[in-house]
C-alpha cells in the first residue's frame, strides 16, 4: 500500500526482532513500558486476510517475545490485543499489540466496557455451528 506507515516508514534500525512473516518494534505511543507492535511484513489489512500457516508464525513469534520478556525482566505476563476490521481506520496494516504486564500495573483499572446489545445465545449458536 502506497501510504501505509508500516510498509514504508519503519526504519530497519528500529526492528527489535523478526520471524519469517512478522517483525517487532516498540510502539511509538505506548500504553505500558515495553509495549511492542508485531507487524506483518506483507501488507494485510485484517487478520481475516492472513493465511492460517502465517498466523501460526505470528503466535510462535509472540510466544518467543513473551518468553524473552518474562525470563529476562520483571514482566509477569503479557496482554495481546489486535483490532480488526471497521473499528480501525480504513486501509490499515495488520499489527498486534503485545503489552507487558507488571505486578500492580493497574492496566485494566482505566478500561471501561461499552455495553452494546449482543444476543449472546445467538453468538453461542453461530460459533458452535461455525467451529
Amino acid at each position: 500500500m502506497e501510504n501505509c506507515i508500516f510498509c514504508h516508514h519503519i526504519e530497519a534500525t528500529n526492528i527489535l526482532a523478526e520471524s519469517t512473516y512478522f517483525f517487532a518494534v516498540f510502539d511509538i505511543d505506548p500504553i505500558q513500558t515495553g509495549h511492542i507492535l508485531v507487524i506483518s511484513k506483507k501488507h494485510y489489512e485484517t487478520m481475516l486476510d492472513i493465511p492460517n500457516e502465517i498466523l501460526l508464525d505470528l503466535l510462535q513469534f509472540e510466544k518467543q517475545i513473551i518468553a524473552t520478556l518474562e525470563n529476562n525482566f520483571d514482566v509477569l505476563g503479557a496482554t495481546i490485543a489486535q483490532n480488526n476490521g471497521a473499528v480501525m481506520d480504513d486501509g490499515t496494516h495488520f499489527h498486534a499489540h503485545l503489552i507487558p504486564r507488571y505486578q500492580d500495573d493497574a492496566f485494566w483499572d482505566s478500561q471501561t466496557v461499552a455495553f452494546k446489545p449482543l444476543d449472546l445465545e445467538l453468538l453461542k449458536e453461530k460459533l458452535k455451528n461455525r467451529l
